[in-house]
């Protein structure tokens, strides 16, 4: 029997287990024989040699090298008697060749791959945080909670297709807009990953990637009748509370809108509100952040109608229109002076379970059904996108589906 060299039991027990869970990568090292020990090796037996026989059964197995100018293989035969041993004589040789540097170079990239927490944080830091704003960051981190529970420790190059649809499935309970939302920043973070070299594909980048969200998320508008409900006894509210659910109402405006308004916004005279900044509470703070409207057509012009300026009261005030005895008029309110001031609104009128963005979509809803044209709707919300303000803000309501389909009967008979 030849005399064998062994690298150690760990480097064959590892070829071992590339040999049985990778075929296809060594059959880039090997060459284009198949890699199958059994039709690899010139004279294996199934069964075991007897005792005293001459002719031992061996294992062989040719392998590559290298490569001749002309690109042709270098081949090697090497041979052993047992799988273990033909496994560490391949590793031997490999080592020994000019492909040496393959395999380390492999191992070494194979250390280097960082765990996905590891590389979200980097690629966020890097790349997103300098040109977002706060309220995006802690949408962005609040993402990243629930791709931790999943992939925190993993190696990047780990993450599968399946995994990432079995992600997906098991926060079917979430909204269909917010999955989507999840799954093109996971997009983004693995094409980063692959740009870099830590992965060889996007798994989260397949066609075969459904959306399984089960929750129902339409948001109805108000009914013309809730509105003029709420209107009617909308002088029972404080001043401030006045003023809040007014401008909720007749302008279409979003909640950090008009926290963020100031008198000076307000032209009384040319009977216009200008729309320049936007209030929010990043990370749930309680403290307000004053930043630029949500979408550059936030920033925009809209009309003041005189039945807001009535309810509006302006007695020469300066600072922030919606402020609190315990808020100086120059800062914006606290989220705990809003959230107190939306429990006390619910619980002086009904408010028809109207929050501030179902009084955007009713305000909206309204503006179509009186002849308003979708563009002007749009600039009106300050919203980015018309298709956003066609399918999302404007509601269809079946007395006026109801009135349509009479009106084009009445068309056709008379």
């Amino acid at each position: 029997m030849e005399n064998m060299y062994f690298v150690s039991q760990e480097q064959c027990n590892q070829f071992l287990s590339l040999y049985k869970a990778n075929m296809d990568m060594l059959q880039s090292f090997m060459g284009s024989m198949p890699l199958n020990l059994e039709s690899c090796t010139g004279f294996a037996q199934t069964a075991l040699p007897m005792e005293g026989d001459k002719a031992m059964s061996r294992l062989r197995m040719r392998v590559c090298i290298g490569h001749n100018d002309d690109g042709s293989a270098i081949i090697k035969h090497v041979s052993a008697d047992s799988e273990l041993a033909l496994a560490d004589r391949i590793c031997k040789t490999l080592l020994e060749s000019e492909r040496r540097n393959e395999f380390i170079a492999a191992e070494e990239a194979k250390k280097n791959v960082p765990t996905f927490k590891d590389y979200t944080e980097y690629y966020l830091t890097t790349y997103k945080l300098p040109k977002i704003k706060p309220t995006t960051e802690a949408f962005y981190r609040q993402m990243n909670n629930h791709f931790y529970q999943e992939w925190e420790n993993t190696p990047v190059d780990q993450i599968t297709t399946e995994g990432v649809q079995n992600f997906l499935n098991k926060r079917k309970e979430l909204s269909k807009k917010y999955l989507k939302e999840m799954r093109c920043y996971l997009k983004a973070i693995l094409k980063s990953a692959m740009l870099d070299g830590h992965i060889n594909s996007n798994p989260a980048d397949d066609g075969r990637i459904t959306n399984p969200s089960s929750k129902k998320t339409t948001r109805e508008a108000l009914s013309v009748a809730d509105v003029r409900d709420i209107l009617a006894n909308i002088r029972k509210l404080g001043l401030q509370d006045r003023r809040f659910i007014a401008l909720l109402i007749f302008t279409g405006m979003r909640r950090g809108e008009v926290l963020g308004l100031r008198w000076t916004d307000i032209d009384f005279k040319g009977m216009r509100i200008h729309v320049e900044q936007n209030v929010t509470y990043p990370h749930g703070q309680n403290e307000p952040h004053i930043g630029s409207t949500k979408t550059e057509h936030g920033t925009r012009t809209i009309p003041l109608v005189p039945e807001l300026a009535d309810l509006l009261e302006y007695s020469g005030e300066e600072g922030y229109v919606i402020t609190s005895k315990r808020c100086s008029r120059e800062n914006p309110v606290t989220l705990t002076v809003v959230t107190r001031m939306t429990k006390r609104i619910g619980s002086r009128i009904d408010m028809h379970g109207a929050t501030p963005h179902v009084f955007r979509h009713s305000f909206a809803t309204m503006a179509n059904e009186v002849g308003a044209q979708m563009k002007d709707i749009q600039d009106l919300i300050g919203d980015a996108d018309f298709n956003t303000t066609a399918n999302r803000y404007v509601h269809s309501r079946e007395e006026n589906r109801v009135k349509a389909a009479a009106d084009i009967a009445k068309l056709l008979t008379a």
